[in-house]
């Protein structure tokens, strides 16, 4: 994959260093553009080849002002070149179109071009073209972070320009293999190669390529942070009147990268705002990124986070227009091109050389040709799949960290749900139990305070008041034993329990409120009952059972409470003489909750429509049973079963 894998500042150096080892960066010459405007009025001009070389030294005129512009001379001239057959202008062409979509950012086409330059350099034994070009190619990979490649096609072009001695080349060469060893991360090494870059390149003459020396060991400074002296560097290319506007970019953002990390953010902006504006004059998408980059840095280091977003945003925009994905793949298959150029370079000179090689021999050379290609075949295949095993187990675990958020979700949910429920039933049994003790004790209060009453009654009511008041802490203390149990399920402490005495409490604290009605209540039975199940469940059960019966119960009716039992179960019969039930809700009595469920009492009392619902609940939770007998007009009986208990042996 390409440069999402490498550190942005390895690319911005990268890709900025070919514009000085290519080429001088100087302004357009006009004479070169008058000449080819006069020649193009020759009825020879395709025909000429010297036109070929005109258009070539165009494109490097205009590579570092306007690289569309160097694009354009440098596919004319191929296009001519072709028209006429002539290699060395094909080659010189696309060496130009390399370096044009390389100042461009498309290392692709970049690439693809100086593929087809060597191979036609290699036709005619062009050294300094095949030079150039291993030099670019190097470069390339440079910015994909392969330096190992890159040093060897670099050492290439090295060997081929001492041996023609030329100085300008090899400056270029040497200065390239320093670049790859500092972003190794070894700038150490760097400083030997930049030397000879800088001796190399004064002995050429070559002023540009000093002041990008300059810039490099300002960089590798910066790397082994020392800052101020990277800024020294940085500050001599600056004061070079010489210096391009490709120079001045990357020194300005490097001193804005060198102030970042002093702490001095104001002047870091300040060089990075210059670089930017230079980046987007001479159209360097790389230069931007850089600039960008270090402007987001400054503005979050400044607390200035809305700048620091914008930039933050151009960047990425920026850097996504440039790489993509599948760029490598690309890289890859324009590498085995590469490699094939060269293998069939190999095979002339050998055909060439050897003309004495038996026929055996050569069978056996392109058998083992043969082989190795198959044997690379096979390695592609294994890596393939290899690539497609690691994503698989990657996209599994990603479907597993779903699943197990789904599943949270999920689990919160339920457990949300259940914690309204519990609040729901807790209002509900505040409801129906405490509202009978409290209109009660109101009742007494009331009879107080009017005064009316002798001290004989007084000390009666007094002592029906001590009575209400000790049942009604007793009914909140199992509501909050209750409604704490809610809160991990409900839980059942089943016990021997005497369900009559039970209900005679019950029947005691809901007395005062049937007495406002007028209601009898009456609890049948000649033995006490037990039965086994949780206390506290079978008070709420009753407390519900015979407040629902007085709320639907009219002023002067009767409520009776009863008992039968068989070999298991001892059932509790609650029978009044209300307004009974609906056919309709009788469908709906256990199943639904709310208004849906809930009516007014003979007497307009409210109810929250889910008293039923606990009830059912308690009644399963202790083993047992429930049954409704009702009809409209004439009451209704509820039957509570319960486990029966044998006093003499416990559960």
């Amino acid at each position: 994959m390409l440069s999402r894998k490498l550190s942005l500042q390895c690319v911005f150096m990268l890709l900025f260093s070919i514009c000085y080892i290519t080429c001088f960066a100087q302004p357009v010459n006009a004479n070169l553009v008058k000449q080819w405007q006069q020649a193009r009025l020759s009825k020879n001009y395709s025909a000429d080849t010297a036109n070929v070389k005109l258009l070539n030294q165009l494109s490097r005129q205009y590579l570092y002002n306007n690289a569309d512009s160097a694009l354009y001379f440098a596919k004319q001239a191929l296009e001519m070149a072709e028209a006429q057959k002539n290699k060395s202008g094909q080659a010189l062409s696309l060496l130009n179109i390399s370096r044009s979509y390389y100042v461009a950012g498309d290392f692709i086409s970049s690439l693809n071009a100086a593929t087809k330059s060597i191979a036609i350099s290699n036709q005619f034994s062009n050294l300094h073209s095949t030079g150039e070009v291993y030099q670019v190619i190097g470069l390339i990979y440079q910015a994909e972070a392969k330096n190992d490649d890159a040093i060897s096609n670099l050492k290439k072009a090295l060997e081929i320009f001492i041996k023609q001695n030329d100085h300008l080349g090899a400056s270029k060469a040497y200065f390239n293999i320093g670049l790859c060893y500092d972003e190794m991360g070894q700038p150490g090494k760097s400083f030997p190669y930049l030397d000879k870059a800088i001796e190399s390149a004064n002995i050429a003459g070559d002023r540009s390529m000093i002041l990008m020396a300059w810039n490099r060991l300002g960089e590798a400074n910066s790397h082994l942070k020392n800052y101020k002296q990277a800024l020294n560097y940085y500050q001599r290319v600056i004061d070079a009147k010489s210096s391009s506007n490709w120079e001045l970019d990357f020194a300005l953002s490097g001193m804005a990268n060198a102030y970042y990390n002093l702490g001095d953010y104001n002047k870091a902006i300040t060089n990075a705002h210059k670089s930017l504006a230079l980046a987007n004059k001479v159209n360097s998408a790389q230069d931007k990124i850089r600039a960008l980059t270090i402007l987001a840095k400054c503005y979050a280091a400044i607390n200035d986070y809305k700048q620091a977003y914008n930039y933050q945003t151009l960047f990425k925009n920026t850097s996504d227009s440039l790489f993509n994905n599948e760029k490598s793949r690309e890289i890859n298959s324009l590498h085995l091109k590469q490699q094939r150029a060269e293998n069939a370079k190999l095979i002339n000179e050998i055909k060439i050389k050897e003309q004495s090689i038996t026929f055996s021999q050569r069978l056996l050379f392109f058998r083992n040709l043969i082989a190795a290609c198959v044997i690379i075949f096979v390695i592609a295949i294994v890596r393939s799949n290899r690539q497609k095993t690691a994503l698989n187990k990657v996209l599994q675990k990603q479907n597993e960290d779903i699943a197990f958020q789904k599943a949270e979700i999920m689990q919160q949910r339920e457990t949300l749900h259940h914690l309204n429920s519990t609040k729901d039933k807790l209002f509900s049994v505040i409801s129906h139990d405490l509202r009978a003790p409290f209109s009660a004790i109101l009742q007494t209060m009331e009879s107080i305070r009017t005064g009316d009453l002798s001290a004989i009654e007084q000390k009666e009511i007094l002592d029906s008041f001590y009575q209400q008041v000790g049942l009604v802490n007793i009914m909140v203390n199992n509501l909050l034993t209750w409604a704490g149990s809610q809160q991990s399920g409900i839980k059942t402490d089943r016990e021997t329990v005497n369900v009559t005495a039970t209900i005679n409490e019950v029947l005691q604290v809901s007395k005062f409120l049937a007495k406002n009605k007028r209601i009898s209540l009456v609890n049948i039975y000649d033995t006490d009952k037990w039965v086994v199940a949780d206390l506290n469940h079978v008070k709420i059960i009753f407390h519900n059972l015979i407040g629902n019966a007085i709320k639907f119960t009219p002023h002067g009716g009767t409520i009776e409470v009863y008992y039968t039992a068989d070999e298991e179960y001892v059932a509790v019969h609650v029978k009044d003489n209300g307004i009974g039930i609906l056919p309709q809700k009788m469908e709906k009595l256990f199943k639904v909750t709310g208004k849906d469920i809930s009516g007014a009492g003979t007497n307009n009392e409210a109810g929250a429509g889910i008293g039923l619902g606990l009830i059912k609940q308690f009644v399963d939770a202790n083993n047992g049973k429930l049954e409704v007998n009702s009809i409209p007009g004439e009451g209704s009986e509820f039957i509570v079963y319960l486990e029966k208990s044998d006093i003499t042996t416990g559960i």
